[in-house]
């Protein structure tokens, strides 16, 4: 199929965009004709979050970066349905970079939006999922600010098969930490791919590891949280390392969570979070944002946390969330509140704005399905006019004092509640909500069935 059939034009119709389309177009393709890129690969997740690609010779570049690229939808997993499997990806130029680790071979990325044949976003995109959550929160006067925090593991594999952690520092170790070198050639390259880190650093596992990102708009979070996916596991690979996203890949340590840093601008770019006057500085909106966010948690941990192995991380222990419940410092709580910055103790004087952390999401989950829902819960909250109870306290061992909710111990528990959450369902599409409903619901039957090494050993000479 011709992508320059008028039939499957999806150029924008909108002149000044076009305009700009066309310059970033002549900015990638000098990176062809200087020799740099030889090839693209045209990035998309599908509703799991699995990165796919289609790799386009340098002879092609031109046509795909103008006009799209067709390609078979049926490989979206849980997207496409049968009648759907002519989709077009229509690059997002934003995302252009050279691929650091293969060079001189010369290789290009970016990432895609997915469109119908009629050029429409295509419903099941996850990208196309963020971006209507996105004009939602425009369409109250907000924007999205999110700053991610991604942890992993770095596995070396072993001789007899078995896979065992890369090192056996600890927090914020230095001198032991056998996984530094990786990390930083990690940032090196995702400062290559225009991706910004704030920080890196060892994490409280064995081979556990920490990227931080800046704060910056929705959309470019969740870009920029596949990047460094893409990028840690290529840098690692090509060390000899197995990289894991993996919620929980080791019993008796912790897990690997994907910490939000969110928070809301007005429209002119204003803090809308913060009240000095509050006594925990959260202004009436940041409250009733918190309380959508709490009010849909069950429900949202079954994108946030989308894996039956996410279950084992959250819970009793190693600073993991279990308690549906806001705090500046208690560890159960799956939304901490950190204390603001005072004024004059900050770069510019003002103090750091109001970041609300989601701390129950974790790293298996689909970026743009995971900041579309957390955005839609908080925007329920605000259009509801909620406010947020009172911070959970913080305690050394067991649970907080009092009736407090409690975030599904089961992906099978998350699904019974994402059935019937109206919000999130709204948030998602139909197409994602239903798929991603079928999906998991086979995952965790399938993982129901399973005989496990622990029962079978438990329980062989047990009666």
């Amino acid at each position: 199929m011709d992508a320059r059939d008028p039939g499957h034009s999806s150029a924008p119709n909108n002149p000044s965009t076009a305009v700009v389309q066309s310059a970033k177009v002549a900015e990638a393709l000098l990176d062809v004709t200087s020799g740099r890129c030889h090839f693209v690969e045209l990035q998309f997740t599908d509703v799991s979050g699995a990165l796919k690609g289609v790799v386009v010779p340098s002879s092609q570049i031109a046509d795909a970066l103008t006009y799209g690229h067709w390609f078979d939808g049926s490989s979206l997993e849980g997207g496409a349905r049968t009648t759907e499997t002519d989709l077009l990806l229509w690059p997002d130029l934003r995302t252009w970079s050279l691929v650091p680790w293969v060079q001189p071979e010369g290789m290009a990325r970016v990432l895609c939006d997915i469109r119908t044949p009629d050029g429409d976003p295509f419903p099941a995109d996850p990208r196309a999922v963020l971006a209507r959550a996105i004009a939602d929160a425009g369409d109250l006067g907000f924007e999205l600010f999110v700053a991610p925090e991604l942890e992993f593991f770095l596995f070396q594999s072993m001789s007899d098969g078995r896979r065992l952690p890369a090192d056996r520092a600890g927090y914020f170790d230095l001198a032991s930490d056998t996984g530094v070198r990786v990390r930083e050639e990690i940032v090196r390259y995702l400062n290559a791919m225009n991706v910004s880190v704030d920080a890196s650093h060892h994490e409280i596992a064995p081979g556990q590891h920490e990227i931080d990102l800046p704060l910056m708009p929705a959309a470019l979070a969740a870009d920029a949280i596949v990047a460094v996916k893409y990028a840690v596991k290529a840098v690692a690979r090509r060390r000899g390392l197995a990289p894991t996203f993996m919620p929980k890949p080791l019993a008796g340590v912790a897990g690997s969570g994907l910490h939000l840093h969110q928070t809301l601008r007005s429209s002119d770019g204003a803090d809308v979070f913060s009240d000095p006057i509050d006594e925990y500085g959260l202004s009436a909106t940041a409250r009733a944002f918190i309380a959508g966010q709490l009010s849909h948690a069950r429900a949202a941990c079954a994108v946030l946390a989308p894996q039956v192995n996410s279950y084992k991380r959250l819970g009793r222990g190693f600073d993991a969330p279990s308690v549906i419940g806001w705090s500046q410092r208690a560890s159960q709580a799956m939304i901490r509140v950190p204390r603001p910055a005072l004024p004059g103790r900050s770069p510019d004087g003002r103090g750091r704005p109001i970041r609300v952390e989601l701390r129950c999401a974790d790293p298996s989950c689909n970026p743009y399905l995971a900041i579309a829902v957390a955005l839609g819960a908080g925007l329920d909250g605000i259009r509801q006019g909620l406010s947020a109870p009172e911070p959970v306290g913080v305690v050394e061992h067991g649970m907080p004092a009092g009736n407090v909710d409690m975030l599904p111990v089961s992906l099978g528990e998350a699904l019974t509640e994402l059935a019937w959450d109206g919000v999130v369902r709204d948030t998602l599409g139909s197409q994602v909500h239903d798929r991603l409903l079928t999906a998991s619901e086979q995952e965790w039957q399938t993982y129901k069935s399973q005989v496990t090494e622990w029962e079978f050993g438990r329980a062989f000479d047990a009666s």
